[in-house]
């Protein structure tokens, strides 16, 4: 995987939220959960970092963390 979703969890804490309701909110959609839960493979769109960024009052960095590819040098 590329890129760590795993701090998200604290944001998501500290605004008093959850993905699932970000999802009812429509700021995220379902797959998009799912891919930031890691239960699904694939990116995340940049339109849909700028909507989390924007609800939850952070930068991407925040949430976000690149993971390189131990196999790729």
């Amino acid at each position: 995987m590329a890129m760590d979703y795993s701090r998200l969890g604290d944001i998501l804490k500290a605004n008093g939220t959850t993905l699932y309701k970000l999802n009812a909110e429509k700021v995220i959609g379902s797959a998009t959960r799912r891919k930031l839960l890691g239960q699904q493979p694939g990116g995340i769109d940049t339109r849909t970092i700028e909507a989390l960024c924007k609800r939850l009052n952070c930068q991407p960095g925040d949430f976000m963390t690149y993971v390189p590819d131990p196999d790729e040098e």
